[in-house]
C-alpha cells in the first residue's frame, strides 16, 4: 500500500484542486488510486459538487468518500479558524472497496443483521472494516452505529458526523462523485488491509468504581444503594483542589466499565458519557446514555492536561503493538471541543500523532460526534479523539 496526504488554505475552489493535486503528484507520481477520502470547510459548499467530481479525476481515484467539516485536518496541521481543504489517497493493491449511501428511512426498515449484509452487499464473513460519515440533522447516528456493530460484530468502525451546519441540508456527504445532504456514506474495506483504532476519550477516573442499583431509561437513581448526587457531594471535598475545580466547572462526566469481567479498572477501560442534570429532591442523574441495574461506572474529569496524557499514551501503546507492522497512513477525527481551545495551543492531536507514529499521510476533521471503537463495539463519542490507521495484515 502506498499513500498520500494534502493539505490546501487556497480559498479558490479551482486553485485548491489544483494544488491538491499538485501535492498528491510529488508523493504518487501518476499512479492510478483506488481511494481518495476527503475533507472540505463548508465554506464551498456552493462549488461542492464541481470541487468533488475535480478532486476525484485529478487524483485518478476509482472511489471517494468524505464529508464537510468546521475543522480541517491535515498533515501535520489543524486549521480550525480557516477555510481548508485535506485528502488522502491510497493504492490498495489487493483490496476490495464496498461503498454505500444510508437514509434514517434505512433504519426505520431495518429487520436485523440480514438487512444490513443485504443494503451494504457486504457478509460478515468477509471481514469488512468500515469508515463511515454521519450527517447528525437526519440521521440518528448512535442507533446506526448500533445496527451496524450488531450486523457486523467485532468490525472496526472509524469515522465522524460532518459539522460546521446550523440547520438540516446544510451538511454535505461525499461518495463516488455523489454528493448527498442527508444520510450516511461509508465503505467497507476487505483484502489486504488492517485498520488499527486508538480512541481517545481523555478522562480520568476520580473517587471509587460504583454499581448501578437502580436506573431507567438514561436516569440513575442509585449508585451501591444511594443515590448518585449524595455520593458526589461526599467525595467532592476529599479530592484534590484541581479535580475539584474541574467537577464543579461542568468538567464532570461518567464513565461506564465496558468488560465487566476485568478485576481492576482504569483509564481507557470506560465508555465516557456527559451528564445531563440532576434532581435535588430525590438527588438522581441523568445521564447521555441508556443506563442499565448492574452496570460498574466511575465518575470522569477531563481538561487539556488530562487529554494531552490520555492521548500519548494510547498513542505509545499503540505504536509498541506495531513495531513489527508500522502504519502506512491514517485518519484522524477529534471534537470540535478539543483544538485550540482545550489546550490552549494549535495542531494539538495531529502533532502528537505524527510525534509518536510518524511521518505519516494523515487526513481528518473536528467533529459534532466522532466513532471509534471501545472493547469490541463502536460508539458515538463526545470530546474524543479518534484514530484509524491503515496497516498491513498480519501475515
Amino acid at each position: 500500500m502506498r499513500f498520500a496526504s494534502a493539505l490546501t488554505t487556497k480559498t479558490d475552489w479551482a486553485e485548491a484542486v489544483e494544488d491538491l493535486g499538485r501535492q498528491v503528484a510529488a508523493q504518487l507520481g501518476s499512479a492510478k488510486t483506488e481511494l481518495a477520502v476527503l475533507f472540505v470547510h463548508p465554506k464551498f459548499v456552493p462549488q461542492i459538487d464541481g470541487l468533488v467530481e475535480s478532486v476525484q479525476k485529478t487524483v485518478g481515484a476509482r472511489h471517494l468518500i468524505g464529508c464537510t467539516g468546521a475543522g480541517i485536518i491535515g498533515i501535520d496541521q489543524e486549521v480550525e479558524q480557516q477555510p481548508a481543504i485535506s485528502l488522502l489517497v491510497g493504492e490498495l493493491p489487493g483490496v476490495e472497496v464496498a461503498p454505500f449511501h444510508l437514509t434514517e428511512k434505512n433504519l426505520e426498515e431495518s429487520t436485523g443483521a440480514n438487512f444490513w449484509h443485504f443494503q451494504l452487499e457486504l457478509e460478515p464473513d468477509a471481514s469488512p472494516q468500515f469508515l463511515l460519515f454521519v450527517d447528525p440533522f437526519t440521521t440518528h447516528a448512535v442507533q446506526l452505529v448500533d445496527a451496524l456493530t450488531d450486523a457486523y460484530p467485532q468490525a472496526p468502525i472509524v469515522g465522524g458526523l460532518a459539522s460546521g451546519a446550523q440547520q438540516p441540508g446544510e451538511n454535505r456527504l461525499f461518495l463516488d462523485g455523489k454528493v448527498y445532504d442527508d444520510g450516511a456514506v461509508g465503505i467497507g474495506l476487505t483484502g489486504q488491509i488492517a485498520l488499527q483504532t486508538v480512541v481517545s476519550q481523555g478522562c480520568r477516573p476520580i473517587g471509587e468504581p460504583l454499581v448501578v442499583t437502580r436506573a431507567e431509561k438514561n436516569v440513575v437513581f442509585e449508585l451501591g444503594g444511594r443515590p448518585p448526587m449524595k455520593i458526589l457531594q461526599e467525595m467532592l471535598p476529599q479530592l484534590p483542589a484541581k479535580d475539584r475545580q474541574l467537577a464543579r466547572s461542568g468538567l464532570l462526566f461518567l464513565g461506564r466499565v465496558i468488560n465487566e469481567y476485568q478485576e481492576e479498572y482504569g483509564r481507557g477501560d470506560f465508555l465516557i458519557r456527559n451528564l445531563i442534570e440532576s434532581d435535588r429532591e430525590s438527588g438522581a442523574l441523568a445521564v447521555a446514555d441508556l443506563m442499565r441495574t448492574g452496570q460498574t461506572v466511575q465518575f470522569q474529569v477531563r481538561d487539556g492536561e488530562t487529554a494531552d496524557e490520555d492521548l500519548r499514551h494510547l498513542l505509545e501503546q499503540e505504536h509498541r503493538t506495531l513495531l513489527g507492522t508500522p502504519p502506512r497512513a491514517a485518519l484522524l477525527f477529534t471534537c470540535l471541543g478539543r483544538g485550540e481551545g482545550m489546550y490552549g495551543s494549535a495542531h494539538h492531536d495531529i502533532r502528537a500523532v505524527q510525534e509518536t507514529l510518524g511521518p505519516l499521510p494523515v487526513a481528518g476533521f473536528f467533529c459534532n460526534g466522532e466513532i471509534g471503537p471501545v472493547g469490541q463495539r463502536a460508539f458515538v463519542h463526545g470530546f474524543t479523539s479518534v484514530l484509524g490507521l491503515f496497516t498491513e495484515p498480519a501475515a
